[in-house]
């Protein structure tokens, strides 16, 4: 099936849940607008846009201040912003394989862009303008609106997943370029360039800026600097990805040289299967919150194989926070139009939210892993000092090897992570199809 079949499919099941929606809502419209454009403080220059998602799961045209129109029974109307601008580039309609499956109407003066909305009617809002949308006559922050627009997202539709693997195939290119540059010498700012070029990917693109980790520095889980002046890295932890109309990627590898030290070298290799052995276990409707308790239990045994923790047991190592001082986030995240997608938490339209575990009450995602869904399964262990310190300081200091964690401490940590879609039949990692 071709791009467009797809998207029109997506398109006519998300008009069909949605007038669920307004219905259960005693509502007779909808009203999603792309947003505006931010400014730095004090400065008169933007940051990136990017469009609010859920205008984005609707349609995939780029650019602010556009809205989306749904009644239903009625063709879906948008209206795209293209004020007359020599200073800047408005970004022509251009249909492409999803322009037919609206009424399309090019507005170039913005109080014209909210005339008319509600039309006396009971029409809801989402988006960023809120004050615009008060005056437009339109109901903003409905009640029980915004769980089932979260809800309608969690099942990804065959034109979604099209997404993401493209989104895969080119966060795939980066990531070979990238490890080709760490094993060539490079600084963490040449194996980015090395990715964003492979990627074909500018900065404002990428779905979550890259993580580019020599050595010590993969003990920051979301580290940021990407020097110039470090080269020859022992270890690499290399977390990027890319986005394509809208959806991205998430994936992490680690990579070690001969010079980093053999008890890291097995470390990572163990990490490899273990890994794996986590993403093969998930089966349909399994609670991620299982998952994740599963993937401390996995790596407590992997941690008292390698003698990092000592004279102790699995469950002793889980219950004394051992598992989480060397593994402190989650295990993953639904993945989509952001990230860190919505409703990793909720149990039903009206958005109630699963119980969290209380030794793990930050996690992201705890719902069922529903066919249809998306999540990243992402381990790690880290040599992490200030969650390393109070158990070095504490009554437990005798049950790890400080030696051997001294000796594995310059070189950071791992990850790995890859993205897997849960199916009726069991789960594909897309992320291995591209990356293996």
């Amino acid at each position: 099936m071709g791009l467009r079949e797809l998207f029109q499919n997506h398109l006519q099941t998300l008009q069909s849940e949605t007038a669920r929606t307004l219905a259960e809502l005693n509502l007779d419209g909808l009203v999603l607008s792309a947003g505006i454009p931010g400014w730095y403080f004090e400065d008169d220059q933007n940051p990136p846009f990017r469009s609010n998602h859920h205008f984005r799961h609707w349609c995939p045209m780029e650019g602010s201040q556009h809205i989306l129109l749904f009644i239903p029974g009625q063709k879906l109307q948008l209206r795209l912003y293209q004020p007359a601008d020599f200073w800047h580039e408005s970004k022509p309609f251009e249909p492409d394989f999803w322009g037919d499956s609206y009424s399309v109407q090019i507005v170039t003066d913005e109080e014209k862009l909210w005339a008319n909305l509600a039309d006396g009617k009971r029409v809801a809002y989402h988006g960023p303008e809120t004050e615009k949308a008060r005056k437009a006559g339109l109901e903003v922050e409905a009640e029980g609106l915004l769980s089932r627009l979260n809800w309608q997202r969690l099942v990804k539709s065959p034109y979604e997943i099209h997404c993401l693997v493209d989104a895969t195939r080119k966060a795939a290119a980066g990531h070979k370029a990238a490890e080709r540059s760490f094993r060539q010498g490079g600084s963490e700012l040449d194996i980015h360039f090395a990715f964003m070029q492979a990627a074909r990917s500018q900065e404002q693109d990428l779905p979550y800026e890259n993580i580019i980790a020599l050595n010590e520095k993969a003990a920051y889980l979301h580290y940021g600097a990407k020097r110039d002046e470090v080269h020859n890295g022992k270890v690499l932890l290399i977390d990027a990805g890319a986005s394509t109309r809208g959806y991205g990627s998430d994936i992490t590898r680690t990579y070690a040289t001969e010079d980093a030290p053999e008890e890291f070298q097995a470390l990572l290799t163990d990490m490899g299967t273990l890994q794996a052995g986590l993403v093969n276990a998930i089966t349909p409707n399994m609670m991620m919150g299982d998952l994740h308790v599963f993937a401390h239990q996995r790596i407590a045994e992997l941690l008292i194989r390698h003698k990092i923790i000592l004279d102790c047991d699995v469950a002793k190592a889980i219950d004394l926070g051992f598992t989480m001082a060397f593994f402190p986030h989650g295990l993953g995240h639904m993945l989509g139009l952001l990230v860190h997608d919505v409703a990793g938490k909720q149990l039903d339209r009206a958005g109630a939210a699963s119980a969290p575990d209380p030794r793990f009450p930050k996690l992201r995602t705890t719902r069922p892993l529903q066919p249809g869904t998306v999540v990243t399964v992402e381990p790690g262990v880290y040599f992490i000092k200030m969650l390393l310190e109070p158990i070095r300081q504490g009554p437990n200091c005798r049950n790890l090897n400080w030696a051997l964690i001294d000796r594995l401490m310059p070189c950071g940590g791992i990850r790995i992570e890859d993205n897997i879609h849960v199916h009726e039949q069991g789960v594909r990692n897309l992320t291995r199809e591209h990356l293996p």
